[in-house]
C-alpha cells in the first residue's frame, strides 16, 4: 500500500520532470529559432525568429547587390554609355545596389550579426560593384581615346589595392569577408559615392548646365560645363588616397584593425 506521504513525493518527482523537460524544450527551440508555443500552450519568445527573418532579409539584398553587377557593366561597355538614356539607365540600377548595401546593415545588422549566414559576402559584393563599374567607365573612355591621367591614375590605384588585398586575404574571404580598417569604411563610402557620380555625369550636367541662365543656350549645348565630372574625379582622387593609406595599413599589419 502507498503511504500518503510517498505518493506526495511521487507527484513532486513527477512536477519536476515535467519542468526540466518544458525547460529542455524551451532551451531548444531558442537555440533552433522557433517560436510559438508547445503542445502545453507555453509561449516561446519570437525575438530569435524576427532576427532571423532580418538576417536572411539582409542576405538577399546583398544578393542582389551582386547580381545587378554584371548587368550595371553590360549597359556601360554594351549600351553605349554617356548616352543620356543609358546613364540614367545604369545610374538608377547603381543607385538600388547602393541603396540595399544602407538597408541590409539597418535590418540583418553588419555583416558578422549573428543571424547573418551570408554577412561574409557584403562587403565583397560592395567592392565587386564599385571596382567593376569603375573599370567599365575606364575602360569606354579608353576606347574612345579620351583618357587621360587624372582618372586613370586613382582608377589604378583603387583597383589595384583591392586585387592585391583580395589575393592576400585569399581563402579567408570565405571566412572573415572582405578586410576592412576603420578608415576603409569612409573610403568605401566615399568611393562609392566618386563612382556613381562619374557614371551619372552626362545628365547630372544637363541638370547642371539648366541652372546656367546667364548664359545663351546654344553656347552651354555646345560647351557642357565639366563641374560634376571634376567633382567626382577629385573625390576619386581623396577615395584613392584613403585606398592606399588603408591598404598599407592592411598589409603590413597582416589585417589586423
Amino acid at each position: 500500500m502507498t503511504t500518503g506521504s510517498e505518493k506526495d513525493r511521487k507527484d513532486t518527482t513527477r512536477q519536476e520532470t515535467g519542468r526540466q523537460k518544458t525547460r529542455r524544450l524551451e532551451t531548444g527551440r531558442l537555440e533552433t529559432g522557433q517560436h510559438g508555443s508547445d503542445p502545453q500552450g507555453i509561449e516561446i519568445p519570437t525575438s530569435d525568429f524576427t532576427d532571423r527573418a532580418g538576417g536572411a532579409f539582409a542576405d538577399g539584398l546583398t544578393l542582389i547587390r551582386f547580381l545587378l553587377v554584371p548587368i550595371v557593366v553590360a549597359i556601360i561597355i554594351l549600351g553605349g554609355w554617356p548616352n543620356l538614356q543609358i546613364t540614367a539607365f545604369a545610374s538608377f540600377l547603381f543607385i538600388i545596389a547602393a541603396i540595399t548595401d544602407i538597408f541590409d546593415d539597418m535590418i540583418g545588422g553588419p555583416e558578422n550579426a549573428r543571424f547573418r549566414k551570408y554577412g561574409w559576402f557584403d562587403d565583397i559584393a560592395d567592392t565587386v560593384l564599385i571596382v567593376s563599374t569603375l573599370a567599365a567607365i575606364v575602360w569606354v573612355i579608353f576606347k574612345a581615346g579620351t583618357l587621360g591621367p587624372l582618372l586613370l591614375i586613382p582608377a589604378l590605384i583603387i583597383i589595384g589595392r583591392e586585387i592585391l588585398v583580395g589575393l592576400i586575404a585569399g581563402k579567408n574571404l570565405l571566412q572573415n569577408g572582405w578586410p576592412e580598417t576603420k578608415w576603409g569604411h569612409w573610403k568605401s563610402g566615399l568611393l562609392m559615392l566618386s563612382v556613381c557620380i562619374l557614371l551619372a555625369s552626362p545628365w547630372l550636367t544637363q541638370i547642371y548646365d539648366g541652372f546656367r541662365t546667364d548664359e545663351n543656350a546654344l553656347e552651354i549645348y555646345n560647351n557642357p560645363s565639366t563641374h560634376v565630372w571634376i567633382l567626382g574625379q577629385g573625390l576619386l582622387w581623396l577615395a584613392a588616397f584613403l585606398s592606399l593609406i588603408t591598404g598599407l595599413h592592411l598589409i603590413l599589419g597582416r589585417f589586423k584593425t
